[in-house]
């Protein structure tokens, strides 16, 4: 009686097992069809077929303008302004008198001074034909040459201290605004004014890490000003040794370019080579994509349908970034085709249609 109860439970539990197994199966069966009803997920992208280009790796540094002809004019001499001969703040041309200051002594001793060294000329030449004729003899005519070279020499004296006194532009140029007026009394050391020659022609010095090598005289270097154009100039000078406390070798780049870009002093930025020409891959910034694992493009890879892909991870290494372009050395070969736009909702497997421009989200008319 026993064993035939065991028989039974044994029988009913497995009725509902096999029941509850089925009805499970039925369910999955059923979901497999209803899901097999749908078509495939799939995403639309935009892509670009690679192709390689030259590419030199360069690093942006900070760079500063020297105007090769700048110069600031102190006074020599001690003096009171009698003559300002130019605006402060204009343009003056080479040779200008910029300050006058007063020379009415030295003007007054120059004239006693000619006047001497007229008549020690006088007595020079006398002693030169007392000396022919056998009336003198070569003491006389030796003390004649002292006077008169000691004159000259008085009258050189004068000459200069009115030149010191009279200062003129050693070239044009640009002049600092001042506030420069006769009667203002200057002091030796003084400072008149300051020239910049508004040549075109410019030097920009940066200094460059000393763990990145060295560039060779004559090394192309690009320059950026403010809003104008790149312009293009070459390594003319370099230091002979290493800044010890900032490692940096500092460098002269001659520059040709519009002056109100290139002002003494401004900050440009310069584009330093730092390598061999590279083969690299042109692409969209879009194209590339980052995970835990690196970076990676996604690639198309024709599918079983004419017109789909099936998208396909390849890392790559190497990467530039320039402004909305990426440039890649290494992982890829030319004439793949690459996901671009959209790239980032890809992942391996999924079937893929290429679009010639992608929808834009943002002019969704539900939008608040």
């Amino acid at each position: 009686m026993s064993f035939l109860r065991s028989t039974v439970v044994v029988v009913v539990l497995i009725a509902v097992i096999g029941g509850l197994g089925f009805f499970k199966f039925s369910q999955i069966t059923s979901a497999i069809a209803v899901a097999e009803s749908y078509p495939e997920h799939s995403e639309s992208v935009e892509a670009i077929t690679a192709a390689f280009t030259a590419f030199v790796p360069t690093l942006q540094m900070s760079g500063e303008v020297v105007v090769p002809n700048r110069v600031v004019l102190q006074s020599q001499r001690s003096g009171q302004i009698v003559q300002v001969g130019f605006q402060p703040g204009e343009a003056v041309e080479a040779g200008q008198l910029l300050v006058q200051l007063d020379i009415s002594e030295e003007e007054a001793r120059l004239k006693g001074a000619r006047a001497e060294a007229e008549l020690a000329r006088l007595g020079l030449e006398r002693s030169e034909k007392l000396l022919q004729s056998g009336n003198a003899n070569r003491a006389r005519l030796d003390a004649a040459q002292a006077t008169y070279d000691m004159a000259t020499s008085a009258v050189a004296v004068i000459e200069q201290s009115i030149a010191e006194k009279t200062i003129r532009a050693p070239f044009g140029g640009l002049t600092d605004p001042g506030n420069l007026k006769v009667g203002q009394f200057l002091t030796s050391g003084s400072e008149v004014t300051q020239i910049t020659d508004q040549g075109e022609t410019v030097w920009v010095d940066f200094r460059l890490p000393q763990f990145l090598g060295t560039l060779p005289v004559g090394a192309g270097i690009a320059v950026s000003a403010n809003q104008h154009d790149t312009l293009q100039g070459e390594v003319v000078s370099r230091d002979a040794g290493i800044a010890a406390v900032s490692r940096t070798q500092l460098y002269r780049v001659s520059v040709t370019g519009p002056h109100e870009a290139l002002a003494h002093g401004a900050y440009v930025e310069v584009t330093v080579p730092t390598g061999d020409i590279l083969n690299v891959a042109d692409l969209p910034v879009t194209a590339l994509q980052s995970d835990a694992y690196g970076q990676f493009v996604n690639l198309l890879e024709p599918a079983e349908t004419e017109g789909t892909y099936r998208a396909v991870r390849r890392d790559v290494y190497g990467v530039h970034y320039q402004g909305e372009r990426v440039l890649i050395e290494g992982g890829l070969e030319q004439g793949l085709l690459i996901a671009t736009d959209g790239s980032f909702k890809l992942y391996p497997g999924v079937l893929t249609y290429v679009v010639d421009e992608l929808p834009d989200a943002s002019s969704n008319d539900n939008s608040w």
